[in-house]
């Protein structure tokens, strides 16, 4: 079946027309919730609470949270946190300009290398 400009043009004008959804009607999870509250936790931090108790005083709200798993989902919000990868963080890992090319790894005379050598036709 073809749609004309006209039906397209008056399921727009509808589709402009819906009313908003309210934003009380939005279910966040519970990373989500932390992460939205992520500056007011932070402040809690600073005038001296601990995780423990901002924990405890979040279940007491309603959000049920264990601590370690608050303290996981803060680590994930945190700006400027780099994962670990293969035991160092990102921001340990050298920029590609300070690390050696492949040619130098290849021709490196390190304990635990070797020199390749061309391929020949005995087997």
């Amino acid at each position: 079946m073809g749609y004309t400009k006209e039906m397209l043009e008056a399921i727009a004008v509808k589709l402009r027309n819906m009313p908003p959804i309210e934003e009380k009607t939005t279910k966040y999870s519970k990373q989500e919730a932390v992460r939205i509250l992520a500056k007011e936790i932070a402040a809690l931090k600073t005038r001296g609470y601990t995780i423990d108790q901002i924990a405890e005083t979040l279940r007491g709200e309603g959000l049920d949270i264990a601590t370690p798993t608050l303290r996981s989902y803060l680590q994930r919000v945190r700006p400027g946190t780099a994962r670990k990868q293969n035991g160092r963080t990102r921001k340990d890992t050298p920029p590609a300009a300070a690390r050696p090319s492949v040619k130098e790894q290849a021709t490196s005379k390190a304990k635990g290398t070797f020199t390749p050598t061309p391929d020949s036709d005995d087997i």
